[in-house]
């Protein structure tokens, strides 16, 4: 629907064709040259609550960009009723001034993401055994991805949070960073694979939540 509002007033769109975590967004506007780049997504909030992040053409998120984001929420409070045409959304599909993003981005984004890697000889030998939580949200595919560009083997997944699900279905609020409460599935997996670290993103995957066993559960935060 937001790509349909901006096609009917022929503004040009990058929708991705796949579902992909809010750094791809951010990366993408500069990529891409945009002027702005929007993501919808409950994030780590409860699934009631869906959101509407929007960045500006430097990657950041206007709501931390004044005097950007009181314009755009008096553009809100100014436009509460939709447009008819708002809600065709078959414009996007056979639009000439849609373009999927998504196959350079995942190229270029972990290209850019290996010049950061520093030990990836040193990471192809660690013994250590990374459990994996998506939260039920996006993260996974690129954690995998992740991975191979840092020479880290595979993480071993919570199977029952590793799918995209809108509903939580295994928790009741979806933020990592809330703690055990939040990774009582990881930790079970983690235990049952002799494994030390958790790393757990948020749905969709801009929070980054590390864990280590040590003689009890160190939450570190990212």
């Amino acid at each position: 629907l937001t790509a349909t509002v901006f096609i009917n007033a022929e503004v040009p769109v990058y929708l991705y064709s796949r579902v992909c975590p809010t750094p791809y967004v951010a990366y993408a506007v500069i990529y891409c040259k945009a002027d702005c780049g929007i993501m919808v997504t409950a994030s780590h909030n409860p699934k009631e609550d869906n959101g509407y992040k929007v960045y500006g053409s430097n990657g950041s998120q206007v709501s931390i960009i004044s005097p950007v984001d009181k314009h755009v929420a008096k553009s809100i409070e100014e436009n509460l009723v939709p447009l008819i045409t708002s809600w065709d959304a078959s414009v996007v599909e056979k639009s000439p001034l849609r373009k999927d993003p998504y196959n350079d981005i995942l190229k270029h984004y972990n290209e850019d993401l290996k010049k950061l890697c520093y030990f990836r000889e040193q990471n192809s030998k660690s013994s250590v055994t990374f459990t994996y939580t998506a939260m039920h949200g996006v993260g996974y595919p690129y954690v995998l991805e992740a991975c191979k560009v840092f020479g880290v083997k595979e993480p071993v997944p919570v199977v029952e949070q590793i799918m995209p699900d809108p509903e939580f279905p295994t928790v009741r609020y979806p933020n990592p960073e809330e703690g055990e409460g939040a990774l009582s599935l990881a930790i079970d997996t983690a235990n049952a694979n002799n494994s030390s670290v958790i790393l757990a993103n948020d749905p969709d995957a801009d929070r980054l939540a590390i864990a280590e066993k040590l003689e009890g559960l160190k939450i570190l935060e990212s």
